[in-house]
């Protein structure tokens, strides 16, 4: 089995949003939540999640490239979300709000899936309802944009 590695995306807006997110939180410190130590282990089983449902979803593209798709991806993650690296993306980028506590990294990846959800997802449903018509259409009703 081949996998392309470039179907492991690192969607900008998270980047980008956390990376301000974690400037800010060096500069000007800002806790979101109470101190606890339950914050750490569920920051990382999210994280962990969030890897483990990403590398699924690199395995299931196998040889369909993501940015010019030869067939629509409905099994595996795909079976549960028209959306699961993006879904992947806010599991990873949420547990490291928590592991570090970060008002501003919970501002940065908010920020980052409002985008998403508003910019991002919609032309990427456009290309895709473009390209596949029907059968995009059958998976769209079929299956929910996140969970």
């Amino acid at each position: 089995m081949r996998i392309l590695w470039r179907n492991f995306p690192i969607p900008e807006p998270f980047v980008i949003a956390l990376a301000i997110g974690g400037i800010l939180q060096i500069a000007v410190p800002a806790s979101v939540l109470p101190p606890s130590a339950v914050w750490f282990p569920l920051g990382s089983i999210l994280m962990t999640t969030g890897v483990a449902i990403a590398t699924w979803c690199v395995v299931v593209a196998r040889d369909n490239d993501l940015e010019q798709p030869t067939s629509l991806l409905t099994s595996g993650p795909y079976a549960f979300s028209r959306n699961p690296m993006y879904l992947a993306w806010a599991a990873i980028a949420i547990g490291l709000v928590l592991l570090v506590n970060s008002l501003w990294l919970m501002i940065g990846a908010l920020a980052a899936w409002i985008y998403l959800q508003a910019v991002t997802i919609p032309r990427e449903e456009e290309a895709l309802q473009s390209n596949f018509g029907a059968e995009y259409e059958a998976y769209r009703r079929r299956v929910r944009r996140w969970l």
